[in-house]
């Protein structure tokens, strides 16, 4: 699951949302584990365009794109995808449904985000 907290004025931890995600899966060479620990959010992408596995060749696009350090993306998969919340799917980012994603990238500030991938 992924769950985005901002401290209220009064210092606590308020959850703004909550979701269903899956992560990346262990599938050499393409596919890779989301890496563990704490990151800050780099970059967002409106439209973040993918190549297929081993190709030169666009394999798609995952609209509301926002990476953080160490490479993965928070990005959106099919919004009523039945994978969401099970097993790891991904090539390292955390996918989850596309309302969500684009919360994300509207709500955290670039360069103002910490993300924490627990296990």
């Amino acid at each position: 699951n992924i769950a985005s907290l901002e401290r209220s004025g009064k210092g606590q931890w308020v959850v703004r949302s909550m979701n269903p995600s899956t992560t990346g899966r262990h599938l050499p060479p393409y596919a890779q584990e989301t890496p563990l620990g704490m990151f800050v959010l780099q970059e967002k992408k409106v439209k973040m365009v993918f190549l297929k596995d081993g190709s030169k060749e666009t394999g798609g696009y995952a609209p509301y794109a926002s990476r953080f350090t160490d490479g993965a993306y928070i990005q959106t998969q099919i919004e009523y995808s039945p994978s969401l919340g099970t097993t790891p799917r991904s090539h390292m980012c955390v996918r989850n449904a596309t309302s969500h994603a684009k919360f994300i990238y509207d709500w955290a500030p670039v360069n103002g985000t910490i993300i924490f991938v627990l296990e």
